[in-house]
């Protein structure tokens, strides 16, 4: 593929991603009012596993053709993105609060799940045994989402609360849900397609400059699967649904851990480069507990947040292209 070829692909991907993701939101928020259930349910279910595909595609393929530090560095370097870059843009556009519920019951599964997958490739080695595990865990996180109480939505908190509409006040929409239903799924597919049509353009582009596998899945193809959350995440706090920017990132993260990270082991075992155990882990362990003490004791992802998470996110991502030059 010629570099002219894959910047116009870049370019075109990230169209159609802003495009879908908009049609996305949109969509899941009528969905969710039309069924009765929370706006961050659809968040974590709908929302954060659908534009977390492009992460499973892209790391599937990876794995199976050998690359499987691509595909490591693909979820890892997601959910540091969708904390650093999509939570933080988001929070900077509009304040974010955060519900007790999520702050003490979701944001500590992810905690979790992060763990979990360090003790796991601790031995330098993510095992068929170790994608069992994860992927085990994961269909266990699905059964207990779609069990858990759909009382998710943000509590009053005086000037804090944005007015953002909610699936229990929110009347009805006059179309039929089979309608929204269709063009939220629609809507997930052509963020998938886009995801890959800017990925193989970046991938191009990557290598053209002789960059490194690791480093490659960490930055470009993270970022480039990414961006259905952040194209997704603005448009909803533009839109004033920040209940779903959060479900969003939660769903995405732990889909990565467990889904990605899963599937890639299970395809095919991967020996895990040094770097990522002591640089890259550490720095998503990092970013997800900030995530957690902020919503835990200030309620809420404000401008201040927002700006720390995205300086902090800029820094690290300089720093990998700063070691790969």
């Amino acid at each position: 593929m010629q570099i002219e070829i894959a910047i116009a692909l870049v370019l075109v991907g990230f169209l159609l991603l802003m495009w879908s993701a908009d049609l996305l939101v949109d969509n899941a928020s009528e969905l969710a009012g039309n069924l009765g259930i929370s706006t961050f349910l659809v968040g974590v279910v709908i929302v954060g596993f659908g534009t977390s595909a492009p992460e499973l595609f892209v790391s599937a393929m990876a794995s199976l053709e050998g690359k499987g530090n691509l595909a490591l560095g693909n979820a890892l370097g997601s959910n540091i993105t969708n904390i650093g870059m999509v939570l933080g843009s988001a929070a900077l556009v509009r304040a974010l609060p955060v519900s007790r519920s999520t702050a003490t019951i979701d944001l500590p599964i992810v905690l979790f799940t992060g763990v979990l997958a360090i003790v796991l490739i601790m031995d330098g080695l993510l095992s068929f045994i170790d994608g069992i595990i994860l992927l085990g865990v994961l269909l266990g996180y699905l059964a207990w989402s779609a069990k858990a109480p759909q009382g998710q939505e943000l509590e009053p908190s005086g000037s804090e609360m944005l007015n953002a509409p909610s699936a229990e006040t929110r009347s009805q929409s006059s179309k039929p849900t089979s309608v929204y239903a269709a063009w939220t799924v629609f809507s997930i597919i052509v963020l998938m397609a886009a995801s890959k049509i800017l990925v193989s353009g970046a991938i191009t582009i990557a290598e053209y400059f002789g960059v490194g596998e690791l480093i490659i899945g960490l930055t470009i193809v993270a970022i480039g699967t990414s961006l259905p959350e952040l194209a997704a995440a603005i448009a909803a706090a533009r839109k004033g649904v920040h209940d779903m920017i959060i479900g969003n990132i939660i769903g995405s993260n732990v889909f990565n851990t467990l889904g990605v990270l899963g599937l890639t082991g299970a395809l095919r075992a991967t020996e895990i480069e040094t770097s990522a155990l002591w640089r890259d882990f550490p720095v998503m362990f990092a970013f997800t507990a900030l995530m957690f003490i902020f919503a835990l004791t200030k309620g809420r992802f404000g401008r201040l947040e927002g700006g720390l998470f995205l300086f902090s996110y800029l820094s690290y991502l300089g720093y990998l292209i700063f070691i790969s030059v």
